[in-house]
């Protein structure tokens, strides 16, 4: 998939990203009854917890921004060891997610995706194509997060690396919540009526 064309010239690399437009779509499970919907809306469930870790990290990641500001105007050991436990609490909360994430996608391209192209090929085939391509994407994405997290650990990090480590996570935020969308837009239906475990 194409690199995000929204990226900052300034920052080291162009991040992988895809065309929401380009999505195959299926609309053989939009009308589905209130028990296959139930169903279904067991992923969006899951989804909700890592849409609050990506929330959550947010919230860490403006913290540790707003303590970097004032790295250059600080001269107190106290104020770096603070600094210092907000860098551990970023990497240690993102390593967690970003793991999370990645096992969840594993297991839908192993167990969950399996059932549904087994169920019916026919109509859900591309769809399930198009979701298999976009976990490489965000693991893409995860290995950059990662390595943005290893620059900012150094003892002479400064704001540049923090403003790359935050288009990284911000283009990933956005990119995750697209997906989980179409995710649960294109399966949430299908789920249900084959009665797939999630």
């Amino acid at each position: 998939m194409p690199a995000d064309p929204t990226a900052d010239p300034a920052l080291p690399a162009a991040l992988p990203t895809w065309d929401d437009a380009a999505r195959p779509t299926t609309t053989a499970y939009a009308e589905v009854d209130a028990a296959a919907r139930a169903h279904g809306d067991h992923l969006r469930l899951i989804h909700d917890v890592y849409r609050d870790g990506l929330r959550r990290a947010a919230e860490v990641l403006g913290r540790v921004a707003d303590g970097t500001a004032e790295v250059g105007e600080a001269r107190s050991a106290l104020h770096d060891v603070g600094l210092r436990a907000a860098y551990d609490q970023l990497g240690s909360f993102c390593g967690q997610l970003c793991r999370g994430i990645e096992v969840h996608h594993r297991i839908e391209d192993a167990h969950l995706y399996p059932a549904l192209r087994a169920a019916d090929e026919a109509e859900l085939g591309a769809v399930l194509d198009r979701l298999v391509d976009e976990h490489d994407v965000v693991h893409a994405l995860l290995l950059h997060l990662d390595e943005a997290l290893l620059r900012l650990a150094r003892p002479e990090a400064g704001p540049g690396d923090l403003a790359h480590l935050r288009h990284g996570f911000d283009h990933l935020v956005r990119l995750l919540e697209s997906h989980f969308r179409y995710e649960e837009e294109q399966l949430g239906g299908a789920l249900g009526v084959h009665r797939v475990p999630v």
